[in-house]
């Protein structure tokens, strides 16, 4: 923790101390609005409550739940340019403007059941530091990062709540009121992009953290006998997007930074003179004479940050001359792949484009961004192999392989694969073993689930489904003994009192359901001896 603070404390000294040798720092405003999500779990719950007792009295529609809202927001930043990155100070100003807050629950005739409105808004202001890593050259490109800590606040929160019979009848009507006055915390990250040293666009996303305790007066209207207070928590923590307009104003005037030319220079308006009209001759696109008047004013001058700033920008313009026509080709082509997502043909052409001109920012910027999106549909594609989706995982493989990613892609293409042709085979004889289960044949549907478990000693269905078969078989050998025994001792009694017909008929059962049993087998014989004993003479008519 020490080390730290001691860190902590030299970026703020060093930033404090380039503030004052560095000239270039700079102001700006940002306007921006977007979507912002919200926990706000206490009432939430309360909502789930209502419509599960409303359910129960069969109201036919449900209160709705606060979960977003949109978030209109200012900053101001200052920020002061080191020889590292941009160290912002900002103060944040949101107002959280939330969805949902006025909701009805209606009988099934169209009368109001239970009504809620609403006022659950809330500002945020907020101090912060922001750490930026600019791109000098146009489209002047920053990406950044910031933390800042405040209070989220609003003095006129209320809520109105009324409940009705389905006759229409009133059965109780409150007003709540309460202030809002919590800590509050954001987490920010996003780019912004510089149309021109003044105007840009921004975009950012982050998470808000946002809950705290509120003394909530209960205003009885007409009904109402519960308590006239209560404490409750209001939690406005969630994720937000944001997007919007980006107004930089430089506290060093345009006069004052050209006459930092004259500073070393020999002839001091001179020097200046012709940084002017090089800049003017870039502005009009002639930027070979703009060359030439450049170099001019760095003989003059010496090494000076607007004239190396300007020099390096006419050499990009000269160094791009000769293979504009191509690049812009090029480019076109994988442009017209990217929107018809064939991003591997689109992906080689960004890269015959980078190996033209390395420093191009368009190709650069898609060929990162597929780079990303490969990493990001290949991680994807893990974790839900993880869970067992394979079919899911299957699509991201295939599209970070689109996206570029080759050897690692392809490989856990190949392992999903063979897991997907396992689980189908798996799949069938499960669902074999299921259709022999239903029709009584258990041991044939034993020796299927067996054949799953070869493939997969892990899968707990067919374990479980083997048990259940088995004690099927239990069950009905039980039952055949009690049968074959039962019968058993029926013909044992036919064969008693002389009714031999009647024995025969018992032990032939037995014997079809146990063909090796002996007592039968000896019945019968001994019947067929008496019968043949006491066979006599049949005279047939005519």
């Amino acid at each position: 923790m020490k080390v730290g603070r001691v860190i902590l404390c030299f970026i703020f000294f060093f930033s404090f101390i380039s503030s004052l040798v560095l000239s270039n720092n700079t102001f700006d405003i940002e306007i921006f609005c977007g979507l912002s999500g919200v926990k706000m779990e206490d009432y939430n719950k309360y909502i789930d409550v209502a419509n599960d007792k409303n359910k129960d009295l069969n109201v036919n529609t449900g209160l709705k739940k606060i979960e977003k809202g949109i978030t209109p927001e200012i900053n101001f930043n200052y920020n002061i340019k080191t020889p590292f990155m941009i160290i912002g100070l900002y103060l944040k100003n949101q107002f959280l403007i939330i969805f949902d807050s006025s909701t009805v629950a209606e009988w099934g005739s169209g009368r109001s059941a239970q009504v809620i409105d609403a006022d659950f808004n809330v500002f945020y202001s907020g101090l912060g530091c922001r750490l930026s890593i600019a791109n000098n050259e146009p489209p002047y490109l920053t990406g950044f990062i910031g933390v800042d800590g405040g209070i989220c606040y609003y003095f006129w929160n209320n809520m109105y709540e009324a409940t009705y019979q389905e006759t229409g009848g009133n059965i109780y009507e409150i007003r709540k009121n309460w202030s809002t006055m919590i800590p509050g915390m954001n987490i920010e990250a996003g780019i912004n992009w510089m149309f021109n040293e003044t105007i840009g666009f921004g975009l950012k996303g982050g998470y808000r953290l946002a809950s705290g305790v509120v003394n909530v007066k209960i205003n009885n209207i007409n009904g109402w006998t519960g308590p006239t207070a209560s404490e409750d928590v209001v939690d406005y923590s969630g994720f937000f997007g944001l997007a919007g307009l980006i107004i930089k104003f430089n506290i060093q005037s345009e006069a004052d930074k050209e006459g930092q030319i004259n500073k070393n220079s020999k002839f001091p308006g001179l020097s200046e003179w012709i940084y002017k009209e090089a800049k003017s001759l870039y502005e009009e696109g002639l930027y070979k004479q703009a060359k030439e008047k450049i170099l001019e004013a760095e003989k003059i001058a010496g090494d000076n940050e607007l004239i190396i700033k300007l020099k390096e920008q006419i050499d990009n313009k000269l160094s791009s001359e000769n293979t504009v026509e191509k690049i812009s080709r090029l480019l076109k082509q994988a442009d017209d792949y990217r929107y018809k997502r064939k991003y591997k043909n689109a992906r080689k052409l960004y890269k015959e484009v980078i190996s033209i001109d390395t420093e191009n920012k368009q190709a650069r910027f898609y060929l990162d961004e597929f780079d990303n999106k490969a990493k990001e549909e290949y991680n994807k594609a893990v974790e839900l192999v993880n869970h067992g989706k394979l079919k899911k995982s299957l699509k991201s493989v295939e599209l970070a392989i689109e996206y570029g990613m080759e050897k690692e892609a392809e490989d856990l293409k190949n392992e999903i694969e063979n897991k997907l042709n396992k689980s189908n085979k798996k799949n069938t004889l499960y669902n074999e073993g299921v259709d022999k289960y239903r029709k009584g044949e258990y041991e044939e549907a034993i020796n299927k689930w067996q054949e799953v478990l070869i493939i997969d000693p892990e899968d707990k269905e067919a374990k479980k489904n083997i048990d259940k078969a088995m004690e099927k078989i239990k069950e009905m050998n039980k039952e055949e003994e009690r049968i074959i025994t039962k019968n058993i001792e029926e013909a044992k009694n036919f064969y008693n009192i002389g009714n031999f017909d009647g024995a025969l008929k018992k032990c032939e059962f037995v014997l079809r359901l146990k063909p090796d049993n002996d007592e039968c087998k000896k019945m019968i014989e001994e019947i067929k001896k008496i019968q043949e004993q006491n066979k006599v003479e049949v005279i047939e008519k005519r």
